[in-house]
């Protein structure tokens, strides 16, 4: 798939996704092998929101970065 406008929100998509099965990934690695538990260490403070009702917050970790470069590749090849 190429990268051009009528494709911005499959490129989201694809990064999004990626980064969400990389944190699953590497937190089934990480009790697999617990000395693998440096992939979970969170790299930046969590940024986001209170709102009493709602709440949201992200948090990059090697894991998340590895998933969302994957998601990335993974949308230049299809």
């Amino acid at each position: 798939m190429t990268f051009s406008r009528d494709h911005i929100g499959y490129f989201i998509g694809f990064v999004i996704l990626g980064g969400i099965l990389g944190i699953a990934i590497g937190s089934f690695l990480v009790k697999l092998a617990p000395s693998l538990a440096v992939i979970n260490v969170p790299l930046t403070k969590p940024i986001g929101f209170d709102l009493e009702l709602i709440s949201v917050y992200l948090r990059f970790n090697i894991s998340a970065i590895a998933g969302m470069i994957a998601g990335v590749l993974l949308f230049k090849w299809i």
